[in-house]
C-alpha cells in the first residue's frame, strides 16, 4: 500500500532548513570555540594507507558540541609500555558550517582538534556521518570520536604557541657540523637534506636524507640539531643542505654515530627522576617494589 500523499515527512526543504538552522544555533549557544588542524601528508604509504611523515600547517577555528559531558571516556592506564593516557571524547559539528569554515567536504580522520578548555590535542579516529539518523529525510551535522594525540615526530606549524608546543618533546637529532666549505646560514625551520654526489649536489624533493632544522649554532664548534628526521646521516664526507642550497655545511663525523649524532629526548629523565623517589628498578627489584 502507497504512504499517503498529504503527509511529506521526508522531502520537505523547507522543514529541513529549519532543522538544520536550530542544529546551528544549539551549537553556538551550547558549544564552545575549536580549533580544526588539517593534517597535510608529506610521505603516505599507500600499502597501508598511513602517513609515517605529516605536517599540520593551518587551523581553522568554529563552533562545536562536545557530546562527551561528565568526563573523558577511555581513562589512565598502566600497560606493559608504561603510564598511557587514553583520554577520549566526541563533538558534533553542522555539516553546514564546516564546509563554509574550512571548505572540506568532512572531517577526515587523522587531522586534529584544539580543546581551549584544557589545552589538549585530540586526533579524530572517526567520523560518523549519520547521528541524528536522517532528520526530516536530512543529515545536518558530524559526531567525530577523538582520542588524546600522541605525538610522533609530526611538524607543528599552526602559528599557534600552545599547539606548536608540542613539537618539542620530539626526537632532536644533534650533528657537528665542519667550518672548511661551508657557506650561509640556517634558521629554525629551515628545510634541509644531505645531497649524494657533493654538497649542493641533487634536490631536496628527491633525497632520501631530510629534516627540519630546530636550532642552530653559528659559533665554534659549529653544531645543528634537527628534528622530522627521515632516513639516515652518512658518517663520512657528508653535508647538510639547506633546500634552496644558500647553505651547506659538511659533518664532522668520526666513524661512529655516537661521536657526529646524539638523540636528546628529556622527556624519559623527567619521568625517570620522578619514579625513582618512590619505585625501585634495579636487578633485585624487577617488579619494582619499593
Amino acid at each position: 500500500m502507497a504512504l499517503n500523499p498529504y503527509f511529506n515527512k521526508f522531502k520537505n526543504l523547507p522543514e529541513q532548513n529549519l532543522v538544520e538552522d536550530l542544529t546551528i544555533e544549539a551549537i553556538k549557544i551550547h558549544g564552545m570555540e575549536m580549533f580544526y588542524i588539517p593534517r597535510t601528508m608529506i610521505v603516505k604509504d599507500d600499502f597501508f594507507g598511513e602517513a609515517p611523515y605529516s605536517r599540520f600547517n593551518s587551523f581553522r577555528m568554529i563552533e562545536m558540541y562536545m557530546d562527551t559531558t561528565t568526563a573523558f571516556e577511555g581513562g589512565d592506564q598502566f600497560t606493559k609500555f608504561g603510564f598511557e593516557v587514553r583520554d577520549s571524547v566526541k563533538f558534533t559539528v553542522s555539516r553546514k558550517r564546516f564546509k563554509r569554515e574550512t571548505g572540506m567536504a568532512r572531517p577526515l580522520e587523522g587531522d586534529l582538534l584544539f580543546l581551549p578548555l584544557n589545552k589538549g590535542l585530540f586526533e579524530i579516529k572517526f567520523v560518523e556521518h549519520e547521528n541524528p539518523f536522517y532528520q526530516l529525510g536530512k543529515l545536518v551535522s558530524y559526531q567525530m570520536t577523538c582520542e588524546l594525540f600522541q605525538y610522533s615526530e609530526e611538524k607543528m606549524a599552526t602559528g599557534i604557541p600552545e599547539i606548536d608546543a608540542v613539537e618539542e618533546v620530539a626526537f632532536k637529532l644533534q650533528l657537528s657540523l665542519g667550518v672548511s666549505g661551508a657557506t650561509g646560514t640556517f634558521t629554525a625551520g629551515d628545510f634541509v637534506y644531505q645531497p649524494s654526489g657533493g654538497a649542493t649536489a641533487g634536490e631536496f624533493s628527491a633525497a632520501t636524507t631530510k629534516a627540519t632544522v630546530y636550532a642552530w649554532n653559528p659559533q665554534q664548534p659549529t653544531s645543528i640539531v634537527l628534528v622530522d628526521t627521515v632516513g639516515g646521516w652518512s658518517l663520512t664526507g657528508g653535508y647538510v643542505t639547506k633546500s634552496d642550497k644558500s647553505a651547506y655545511y659538511p659533518i664532522s663525523a668520526s666513524g661512529s654515530s655516537e661521536t657526529f649524532g646524539t638523540l636528546i629526548d628529556h622527556s624519559n629523565e623527567i619521568i625517570q627522576t620522578e619514579a625513582d623517589v618512590f619505585m625501585n628498578f634495579d636487578e633485585t627489584h624487577p617488579f619494582g617494589e619499593p
